[in-house]
Formats: structure tokens, sequence, C-alpha cells
């Protein structure tokens, strides 16, 4: 085979996915990890499934961090938390993040999702205070 040949297979295959990624033909993929064997973020049709993103430290900064993180999170999609449907909230200290709740208000505004919050004993790294979870719609509905 040629190198034109090979160099126009490229080419086409480029295409075929930037085409499927603008229909949301197939899932699209943010940040996977190999190790752990997830994907930061996981679009399925008009869902986006964004992974929990952790925090440590005191927890207003936590709230502040993981908020930002999600917040870059969903700008991957072009998105925003006007977006988001459903939130899962873990905390290993639900007192410390119920007293920080206007952090995490300045990034939902008036926006409301759905939303769980529970207090866990620990998250995976011991050191980590705080994961949030999200669930955004693609194309809203309303």
């Amino acid at each position: 085979m040629t190198k034109s040949f090979f160099t126009l297979l490229l080419i086409l295959l480029a295409y075929t996915s930037q085409a499927q990624e603008q229909t949301g033909a197939t899932p699209k993929l943010y940040r996977p990890n190999q190790e752990w064997n997830y994907a930061q973020a996981y679009r399925s049709g008009n869902l986006l499934y964004i992974s929990g993103t952790v925090a440590s430290g005191p927890m207003d900064k936590a709230i502040d961090q993981v908020y930002r993180t999600l917040q870059a999170t969903l700008k991957q999609y072009n998105l925003d938390f006007t977006h988001v449907v459903k939130e899962n909230l873990y905390t290993t200290n639900m007192e410390e993040t119920s007293k920080h709740h206007l952090v995490r208000k300045k990034y939902y505004g008036t926006h409301t999702p759905a939303a769980t919050w529970v207090q866990v004993v620990r998250l995976l790294e011991p050191n980590v205070v705080l994961e949030v979870e999200l669930i955004a719609e693609i194309k809203k509905t309303e």
C-alpha cells in the first residue's frame, strides 16, 4: 500500500470520528483513565455522565475546587451548570458541607437540579473530603 493511501485513510477516519461526535452517534469520552478503567465524562445520547470529582482540604476550598473542575468538564461539551439535571454529593462531614452551601450556589445560581447529598465514612483516598458526580442534559428539553 502506498503512503498516499494511508494518508487518505487517516483523513477519512478522522472525518468520520468528528462527524460521529457532532451528531452524538457514538459516546464521547473526556480524560479516560486507563489505570482505573473509567472516563471523567461519558456521553450517551442526550446525556453526559460526569464521574465523581474529588477534593481535599478545608471544606469551603474543597467545594470550590470540585465545582471549578466540574465547570471545566461541562465546558468541554459546551455546557454549564444549567444543563445539570442530577447531582450526587458525597461528603465526609455534612455539617461543614452544609455550612458552605453558598460556595456551591454561586455555580448553580437559581438553577435547581435534582440532588442527593450523603455523608460517608471515607472516600477512595483517605484525605478526600468531598466527591460530586453529575448528569447533564446535552440538549435541553424544557
